[in-house]
């Protein structure tokens, strides 16, 4: 199923890797959570792999999209791990957080 904005792929067992496109919208953040989860979902995926390798920084507003996300990936017991952040996109990320976030930080995906 081909995603508008972001490229899906499926990594390994239960494992998906997400990587926004600078074309991705997140206006109508209900409808691509729908997709995204439904997709990993279908194929007995348990994590999502979410690169951040292109965002230089994280705002408020990205943040709400990345934690929307991650909890609705926790409700059908999907792990969300964002992989690839950036020094500066975790420097303004830690600027405004006052807890840990949903989803957890890896350096890369797993090998």
């Amino acid at each position: 199923m081909a995603i508008s904005g972001i490229h899906l792929t499926r990594i390994g067992k239960g494992n998906f890797l997400l990587e926004p496109r600078r074309s991705m919208n997140i206006q109508d953040q209900n409808m691509l959570m729908r997709e995204i989860v439904a997709t990993v979902q279908s194929a007995q995926g348990e994590r999502l792999y979410y690169d951040l390798d292109g965002m230089p920084i994280i705002d408020e507003v990205y943040y709400d999209w990345l934690d929307k996300l991650a909890r609705t990936c926790g409700a059908v017991n999907i792990k969300m791990v964002c992989i690839n952040m950036q020094p500066t996109a975790a420097f303004t990320l830690s600027k405004f957080l006052t807890t840990k976030p949903v989803f957890e930080t890896a350096l890369a995906v797993p090998d």
